[in-house]
């Protein structure tokens, strides 16, 4: 959220205890499920959301199975139209099985992967560091620059690596690359989850039409950089069809479901 903030337009506050966030992604503004706080007084939060909303219908987006269970219990009058978001559902795998690619299933992985090696046996995987984020921070530029005039909101994510690489250290960030012929070719970054053994990789770039090389670098990414976690989250596949292929051919060991609510 931090590196997000100016893409999201993003606005903080406390009410009752719970901290809101109130974002615009995609031209929809809608509010977070609130964070923390105390159960009894979440129809007073609903209320204060409405008073900010100057009276008009709003929206909650990114709501998770126990945080539907709680307004259920305590805030009902919201949640009769709720729906599942499926594009913002985010896939969960077992780490061990993206650091091996064991398997029939992930024949085809592998076998890019495979592919990746033989034509570039010369590549190296290198972690992250001061030595080389400067690399990673042109190559994400370059990466985006080049996409810029298919989805404007891709200049959005090229001030989120910025934002991420400028406080990586603060942040706790984990990354890793990719290089051949000399250069960085492909990078990742994510983050531990506090008090869970649970990684979430929010960055990964490399050229789609190189064969191999998004398999090669989340492999070794996740073989390197968390030895420590039992799961690996990649997030959302934003409803975009290949992205949602690619997802889907690294069999994930589940989804976490994600709901929106309209407050009328």
């Amino acid at each position: 959220m931090y590196i997000w903030r100016y893409g999201y337009d993003a606005f903080w506050a406390i009410c009752q205890g719970c901290l809101l966030v109130k974002v615009t992604v995609n031209n929809v503004t809608f509010v977070l499920p609130p964070f923390g706080g105390i159960n009894e007084e979440l129809p007073k939060i609903i209320e204060a959301l409405r008073e900010n909303f100057q009276g008009n219908p709003f929206e909650i987006h990114g709501i998770y199975d126990s945080t539907l269970e709680r307004l259920k219990k305590f805030a009902p009058e919201i949640v009769a139209d709720y729906t599942l978001d499926r594009n913002n559902c985010d896939y969960v795998y077992l780490r061990e099985d993206l650091a091996n690619l064991a398997g029939r299933k992930f024949h085809g992985p592998k076998n890019h992967v495979n592919r990746f090696i033989k034509d570039h046996p010369d590549y190296t995987y290198e972690a992250i560091t001061s030595a080389n984020i400067e690399e990673c921070l042109a190559y994400g530029r370059k990466w985006c620059v080049e996409r810029a005039n298919t989805d404007e909101s891709i200049m959005f994510e090229d001030e989120a690596i910025e934002e991420a690489f400028k406080s990586y250290e603060a942040l706790q960030l984990r990354g890793g690359l990719i290089r051949y012929d000399g250069k960085v070719q492909a990078f990742s970054f994510g983050e531990k989850m506090v008090n869970s053994d649970m990684a979430v990789i929010h960055v990964e770039k490399a050229d789609p039409q190189v064969n191999g090389l998004f398999n090669i670098i989340n492999r070794d990414f996740v073989r390197n950089a968390w030895p420590d976690v039992k799961y690996i989250n990649r997030e959302e596949d934003m409803g975009k069809p290949g992205l949602r292929r690619a997802k889907e051919s690294l069999c994930p060991a589940f989804l976490v479901n994600k709901y929106n609510i309209i407050v009328k």
